[in-house]
């Protein structure tokens, strides 16, 4: 039987959509304990891989235990969200730059020890480290990238057989995963302050992560589960008919979907091109080329609607300073919805995107049930 996988991506907020997604798994197949055995997670989605690792050996249970969390959430649970709390962290930021960046301390616009709090508190580290010792999981792993070393890290935790690596700027390290691992992967850069692991500061899994699928198939996938947060297949962009000068919420959120959503549709159809040429190839020179060469089963489930307008319809729910931050307050929320949906901790925007999730993949039911059954 092949190992299946699942990689639950980045994105802030948006990963409440991947909930929906494995809400409806579990009612197509409400008996299953563990239906993967390799979790990979990165930045939000490494919240929801441990949560989903962490839980009993129901699997059904253990995605209603992440969905009530989910639609429980709120801006002051992830990061201390009154105003003068911003305030302070910003003016500090500022006032450390000026000096030349000295100072103690990791710099970031918010303060997140909220996450802190509630993590530790959801989530069983114990229970993850013990399922995998019990073979229900062969391997859980933990995007991050060193700002030391620009290298992107996957920390996991799994049966004794699988081995770090190394190569390039991608690496693998064994690991008894912790509440740091998981607060690194989740630090969205600048916005939440980077975690010393070891020896050096970590940050979100995204930064620098050009194969999302690579530590999924490393940790033993054969056939892999990808669920984006990000519509662009779907619903490709249009050019808007009068040009306007680009705000600078609006500039720093193309950078930020360029870095927690773009990578990965690059990443998906490079393994779909993979999958088409070593198809080409006879078995018989595949066989003779020594090559360990063989086509990966993929399916993707990313969201139908484009989440910044899921968004746009929530941002009063935004602490007020960071919602003009963002641009919320220029009159035009739709400015401001892609950069909001990283933050947008809101139980409607969260319950918006639980729902559509549980669409999708009903609407991939005939494909789900082939990817684990056929």
């Amino acid at each position: 039987m092949q190992e299946v996988g699942v990689v639950l991506t980045g994105g802030g907020a948006r990963a409440a959509y991947q909930v929906g997604v494995l809400r409806a798994i579990s009612d197509m197949f409400p008996t299953w304990s563990h239906p993967f055995r390799v979790i990979v997670g990165t930045s939000a989605g490494a919240i929801n891989a441990l949560a989903l690792a962490g839980g009993g050996d129901i699997f059904r249970h253990n995605v209603s235990r992440l969905e009530r969390l989910w639609a429980e959430l709120a801006s002051e649970h992830v990061y201390r969200s009154n105003s003068y709390a911003i305030l302070r962290n910003m003016t500090g930021v500022a006032r450390r730059l000026l000096a030349g960046g000295g100072g103690r301390g990791p710099l970031s616009m918010l303060d997140n020890s909220p996450l802190h709090e509630l993590l530790d508190r959801e989530v069983d580290f114990a229970a993850v480290r013990q399922a995998i010792l019990k073979g229900d999981l062969s391997a859980v792993g933990v995007n991050v990238c060193g700002y030391a070393t620009g290298q992107n890290v996957c920390f996991f935790d799994g049966h004794e057989r699988l081995q770090s690596w190394s190569v390039g700027q991608r690496a693998g390290s064994r690991t008894e995963l912790k509440l740091a691992h998981v607060m690194a992967s989740s630090a969205i850069p600048t916005v939440f302050p980077p975690v010393l692991i070891n020896r050096e500061y970590f940050g979100d899994g995204v930064t620098r992560q050009m194969a999302h699928i690579s530590p999924a198939l490393r940790l033993g996938a054969e056939r892999v589960l990808v669920v984006g947060v990000s519509a662009n297949s779907m619903c490709p962009s249009s050019r808007p008919d009068k040009q306007e000068v680009p705000a600078f919420s609006q500039i720093i959120a193309h950078v930020f979907n360029g870095m927690f959503l773009d990578t990965l549709d690059y990443d998906i159809d490079r393994l779909r091109l993979l999958n088409q040429l070593v198809d080409l190839i006879p078995p018989e020179a595949l066989a003779a080329s020594g090559l360990d060469l063989k086509p990966i089963r993929l399916l993707e489930i990313s969201p139908s609607e484009r989440v910044d307008e899921i968004a746009a319809q929530f941002m009063d729910g935004m602490p007020l300073v960071l919602r003009n931050l963002v641009g919320g307050g220029s009159g035009n929320s739709m400015t401001g919805g892609s950069l909001a949906s990283y933050l947008l901790f809101d139980r409607r925007f969260s319950s918006a995107l639980i729902e559509l999730g549980y669409k999708d993949a009903q609407s991939h039911a005939r494909q789900i049930d082939r990817f684990f059954n056929a």
